[in-house]
């Protein structure tokens, strides 16, 4: 009875020892809280031993019978969840188990800023590595996904609020421009539509209009006073003559334009045709979405031309507009040349012309194909 009494203790106390030891392993920390961090993808479907297999390949975990034994004793070899995750060298056990079956991943931020087009969208996507661009772009121009999504356009243009996300992974095309989507109709909702219908303005118009809006303001406080002169242009029947139209109509170049862009035959070129273009350019932040249905009112302004400062001159008439021009070309314009006509301008309206609907450029544009260009446009 002794002999069993001893061989009993001494079992105990070797499987107590053995516990403590593998305690102290399963807790073992001797990782650099400063250490860089490495990443580790587990994507839908993979296996413990293929997740185990990773971390031990990249050094993250260097006693793999005792990762394994760990996960089978407390039961979570089948709790793995799917994610990005970063871990650091000499993390514990226990450390890395509970992360991976608490799904604590890591988030890819994303700042989406205002007036971006689609296709640069989807190029930050891509290079934040959230989604392949071409995969994005094919989601984001589907036009059985868009109607599913409410958006009453051929594409999602001027739908992907610009906005801070946090994306996980894995994630597919269609969740991002979902929940982009999401974030404006929620913005929409909340700050646009009321106004927007106590003046009888479509969604469709308000998003397309500010998109221009936004495009062509540097400064939100102007975004009101710009929109005020579209709005005053489109009652007048004139056409809008915005430069980011055009910009958007060759492809959504970001450069300086030429007179002959002007001259390009597209539904967005505004040179060329009166009223809204067909659709958004670009994605337009609250800030534009409220200055395109709470315009500046009784400021009677059809013009305005860039100052070189990122702000703008706005002039009621045609001939207000061009001193502001020369004024921002030369400097002051003296007194006694103010009432001539600009001898640079061939055809130019005189004062009975000023407001006519065929007048001038409401901005820094050429504003008649034979005008010598503004800030904006360049002569070739």
């Amino acid at each position: 009875m002794k002999h069993v009494s001893i061989t009993i203790a001494m079992i105990a106390a070797a499987l107590f020892l053995a516990a403590l030891h593998f305690s102290t392993l399963y807790y073992k920390d001797g990782g650099d809280l400063d250490s860089p961090r490495i990443e580790v993808k587990v994507a839908p479907g993979m296996t413990f031993r293929q997740v185990q297999d990773d971390l031990v390949e990249k050094g993250i975990v260097t006693n793999p019978q005792l990762f394994r034994w760990a996960a089978l004793l407390t039961r979570r070899e089948n709790d793995i969840q799917t994610g990005r995750y970063l871990f650091r060298y000499g993390e514990s056990v226990s450390c890395i188990l509970r992360r991976l079956t608490h799904g604590e991943v890591e988030y890819t931020r994303v700042v989406v800023p205002e007036g971006f087009y689609m296709k640069e969208i989807a190029s930050l996507l891509q290079e934040k590595a959230v989604v392949d661009s071409v995969a994005f772009m094919e989601t984001a121009t589907d036009s059985q996904f868009v109607t599913d999504l409410g958006i009453l356009e051929p594409t999602l243009e001027g739908y992907l609020f610009p906005d801070t996300y946090l994306f996980n992974w894995p994630i597919s095309p269609e969740e991002v421009a979902r929940r982009m989507v999401y974030r404006f109709r929620e913005i929409y909702g909340m700050y646009i539509a009321k106004d927007a219908d106590s003046i009888g303005m479509h969604r469709t118009h308000v998003v397309t209009l500010a998109s221009i809006i936004q495009a062509e303001a540097v400064y939100d406080s102007e975004m009101p006073r710009i929109s005020d002169v579209y709005h005053n242009r489109l009652r007048a029947g004139m056409r809008l003559e915005a430069d980011p139209t055009v910009a958007y109509a060759l492809g959504g170049l970001r450069r300086r334009l030429w007179l002959k862009d002007l001259k390009v035959k597209s539904p967005y070129n505004t040179y060329r045709v009166k009223g809204l273009p067909p659709g958004a350019i670009c994605s337009p932040g609250r800030s534009a979405l409220e200055a395109a249905v709470n315009p500046l009112t009784g400021s009677n302004k059809y013009y305005f031309v860039a100052d070189g400062t990122g702000r703008h001159y706005f002039s009621r008439t045609y001939n207000e507009h061009l001193q502001a021009k020369r004024r921002i070309k030369y400097g002051s314009v003296p007194p006694e040349i103010r009432s001539r006509p600009d001898p640079s301008v061939t055809g130019s309206p005189g004062p009975e012309a000023s407001d006519s609907p065929d007048g001038a450029s409401p901005g820094s544009k050429a504003d008649s194909p034979n005008d010598r260009p503004p800030t904006g446009v360049d002569e070739e």
